[in-house]
């Protein structure tokens, strides 16, 4: 190679590498895809024109519509200054309105700090006031409490309520097996002088049915201890409230005497009493009237009848808790016999019943 050649050859050199060095400097707009040219924006490692910034990548706040920079808030897709996301979107404690931060509580849609809603939203026990967070029980009197009280505290013999000094101001025991609280212990019955009246009253609501001649003297006691009565009656069952003794003299196979006498546990509300001893009293009825074949469901379900009867003269919020009681019993006799008589009974009336006793 001449020298000529030579220096024409490292002119064309010392042309091509400063262009080829300013192609390679060029910048872009990774928006446009455009030259850049004088001041241009660099945002997470790209480059943009001013303007196609403005238009396209700048943030805008989701609530104020105003620009965002530096750090700011995201949620559901939306971008927030951060004093706009606190003020505006940033959830609020439903109960204290103070911003709400990790773990919360919902409840009916509303949030709220775990302590607000222990502390003031959660139901209260209505025997120690405690929030109730775990497994709870509600009596029929609508009373709220934590499920692990009922190991611990007695019910009372004839409304169930647990009897503590908050449900039920108290109560008493009776010789340390029964437990009667202070809403009932007004109306309870506890005196001989007592039963009389009653007797009479019921009489007279079981005579409105058609259900007369039951003797009006027959002698009741008052008995305070339920394994008394078991003994006395015989009878296995461990909710027993009254027991009829029944004694016949005959002559010759005729009954020329009947003799009866009613036990009833002491301390039963006066209501609960007489539908005790109604029961009782169609027992006598059945004596009376030589019905002592009868099979035990259609015995002890008619004689529950009366005790029905009962609860629904006097129509008090006890009542109906007990005729709910006999509803939902499972008892072969008293609960699923009560039912079959029951609907007997208001199927045809009083009057046809007593008479279809005889065909049982």
């Amino acid at each position: 190679m001449t020298y000529t050649l030579i220096r024409q050859y490292l002119l064309i050199q010392l042309i091509i590498i400063p262009m080829t060095l300013s192609l390679c400097n060029q910048k872009f707009c990774d928006y446009c895809s455009k030259k850049l040219k004088g001041q241009y924006i660099i945002h997470k490692n790209n480059n943009y024109h001013n303007i196609c910034y403005d238009k396209h990548i700048q943030i805008y706040c989701d609530q104020c519509g105003l620009k965002i920079e530096g750090s700011y808030n995201s949620s559901k897709g939306n971008q927030y200054h951060k004093l706009c996301y606190q003020k505006y979107i940033q959830k609020r404690c439903a109960e204290c309105g103070d911003l709400i931060s990790g773990i919360y509580n919902i409840d009916n849609g509303k949030e709220y700090h775990e302590i607000c809603y222990t502390n003031f939203i959660l139901p209260k026990c209505d025997v120690c006031s405690l929030p109730v967070d775990d497994i709870y029980i509600k009596d029929y009197w609508k009373n709220f409490y934590h499920e692990y009280h009922i190991n611990t505290m007695p019910n009372c013999d004839n409304c169930s309520r647990l009897i503590s000094k908050a449900l039920t101001g108290g109560g008493y025991s009776v010789n340390s097996q029964r437990y009667i609280c202070n809403i009932c212990k007004p109306d309870v019955i506890i005196k001989d002088i007592d039963v009389q009246p009653n007797l009479m009253e019921v009489l007279i609501i079981l005579n409105s049915v058609g259900i007369k001649n039951i003797p009006s003297k027959i002698p009741i006691t008052l008995i305070d201890s339920r394994d008394e009565l078991i003994r006395l009656s015989g009878n296995k069952s461990g909710n027993i409230q009254g027991y009829t003794n029944y004694v016949a003299t005959t002559v010759s196979g005729k009954i020329i005497k009947q003799e009866y006498h009613i036990y009833v546990l002491s301390n039963l509300h006066r209501i609960i009493f007489n539908a005790v001893l109604a029961h009782e009293l169609l027992h006598v009825y059945l004596f009376q009237n030589q019905l002592t074949d009868l099979a035990s469901d259609i015995r002890e379900g008619f004689c529950n009848l009366g005790s029905n009867l009962i609860y629904e003269h006097y129509n008090t919020e006890l009542s109906k808790y007990r005729i709910l009681n006999m509803n939902e019993s499972q008892d072969p006799d008293y609960g699923l016999g009560y039912r079959r008589m029951k609907k007997l009974l208001d199927r045809e009336g009083w009057k046809r019943l007593l008479s279809r006793l005889y065909k049982m």
